[in-house]
């Protein structure tokens, strides 16, 4: 999906808090070859967040934690402009 020209992609990991194994093998193709930026919107609490991101390799300052529906939806139009 692009929005204003710039490629989009939500991904949801809803698995009991863990990524599956080729996720992060996914996010470092997408950084390192495609250079897009990624980040994680989750209703978990700020420890588990940073948690996955951490093994996903997800910087902390696109992390949106304890994000509730509308909120996570907020999070997602503040960054397609």
């Amino acid at each position: 999906m692009a929005v204003n020209t710039v490629p989009r992609l939500l991904i949801s990991l809803e698995e009991l808090h863990a990524a599956k194994p080729e996720a992060r093998a996914l996010i470092t193709y997408l950084t390192e070859k495609l250079k897009l930026k990624v980040g994680m919107i989750t209703g978990d609490n700020k420890h588990q967040a940073l948690k996955v991101a951490a093994h996903l390799n997800i910087p902390i300052e696109y992390v949106t934690y304890r994000a509730y529906p509308n909120e996570k939806k907020k999070v997602v139009m503040k960054y397609q402009g």
